[in-house]
């Protein structure tokens, strides 16, 4: 029997009771089912092709004037190695196969709201649709669902919608620096544009960033799970703030290719270095790393960060001197780094950026790192 390439949307619809999932294709204009084993976490919509057991395509060589067949010539199971589901061409340039090839990673769950669930209905093409399948990713990923505010509305019945939208009061601070923005103060994956999920903000100036996102903020609002790399394709992310809550695993360090401004994680449960990558964000102006689980030491690249006034990673576990490129840090007024595993002694060139600058604050071990100019000395109970 010889498939054809060219196969129609399948669509994948479990069945609890019959623990299978039935894909529906069509031939020649003719449809028909496949039968292929049962997996958890709900239906799924993809394209898919067939190939052949030695792995290239299998191609329909049926004569264009033959008769088309009976339906019951088609009507035989495919065998699963025969199929191999595709995914949009947009997300696979950011998301590897093999992790939506798992419908319990976050990534998965959001292709399959999106194309199934998201009462917006984007066309795929859509400038703002691989936005949208980013953020509903970050929102499953660290356990959007459970927040304590703005989940998701049970449904998109109007009453479902509502009922969400008034259990969320939560919005994203307007700093003074990010001008030209709109706040969003929605329910997340309610069927408005992300721009108006809450704890965001967008660009909304008229020029190519309007309408992309440049703010994510959440103090004490639940999250937990894992920061994903997907987020580094919000080309325009200038503020990141994800406060006390329990997120754990590293720091993405594609997250040092963003134009950041603030970069705020403290009080969460974060392990790993601190990656030299995140050096790379020369606009940062403010580092908040203190109370999380972090190791490693502070890179010299820290030097390229001639913006930032703020430098908080005091009570992790980290390592080393301090370096002395970080006197080219002109701007620092806060850096406090107590309560870890510091030693050596407080290069020179830190203390004159310190006391240079108003209301200037440096906080470290004293008795592990030699510090006559610090503001204050913590000592271990």
């Amino acid at each position: 029997m010889k498939y054809s390439a060219a196969i129609a949307t399948a669509v994948a619809v479990t069945s609890a009771a019959a623990k299978h999932r039935s894909l529906r294709y069509s031939k020649a204009g003719k449809a028909t089912k496949v039968e292929t084993s049962y997996y958890s976490g709900g239906s799924y919509s993809f394209s898919f092709n067939l190939i052949g057991v030695d792995g290239a395509p299998v191609v329909d060589d049926d004569s264009p004037n033959e008769p088309p067949k009976e339906p019951e010539e088609l009507n035989q199971p495919i065998p699963d190695e025969l199929i191999q589901p595709t995914f949009p061409q947009q997300v696979v340039a950011i998301t590897t196969k093999e992790t939506l090839n798992d419908p319990t990673s976050p990534q998965a769950r959001s292709l399959h709201w999106i194309m199934n669930d998201d009462g917006m209905a984007l066309d795929i093409d859509s400038q703002e649709w691989i936005q949208r399948y980013i953020m509903a990713s970050f929102y499953f990923a660290t356990g959007g669902g459970n927040w304590d505010e703005c989940n998701a509305p049970k449904d998109n019945s109007q009453a479902a919608i509502d009922d969400a939208n008034e259990k969320c009061n939560l919005s994203a601070t307007q700093y003074s620096n990010g001008k030209n923005r709109v706040y969003g103060t929605k329910a997340w994956l309610s069927p408005v544009s992300v721009c108006e999920w809450a704890s965001t903000a967008c660009h909304d100036a008229d020029n190519s960033k309007k309408g992309t996102i440049s703010q994510i903020e959440f103090e004490s609002n639940g999250l937990e799970g894992t920061l994903i790399d997907e987020l580094v394709h919000l080309s325009n992310l200038q503020f990141l703030l994800l406060e006390k809550g329990k997120l754990t695993g590293n720091i993405p360090p594609k997250l040092g290719q963003l134009p950041l401004t603030i970069l705020d994680l403290d009080y969460n449960e974060l392990s790993g270095e601190i990656p030299d990558e995140i050096y790379d964000a020369t606009t940062l102006q403010q580092i908040d790393l203190n109370d999380n689980k972090l190791t490693g030491t502070i890179s010299p690249k820290i030097k390229q960060l001639s913006m930032l006034t703020f430098f908080q990673i005091d009570n992790n576990q980290m390592e080393g001197n301090i370096p002395e490129e970080m006197e080219y840090m002109k701007k620092l007024g806060i850096f406090t780094l107590s309560n870890n595993n510091f030693t050596g002694k407080m290069p020179s060139g830190v203390c004159d950026n310190i006391q240079s600058n108003r209301q200037g604050t440096l906080i470290a071990d004293c008795q592990e790192v030699e510090c006559s100019c610090c503001t204050d000395c913590f000592e271990a109970v």
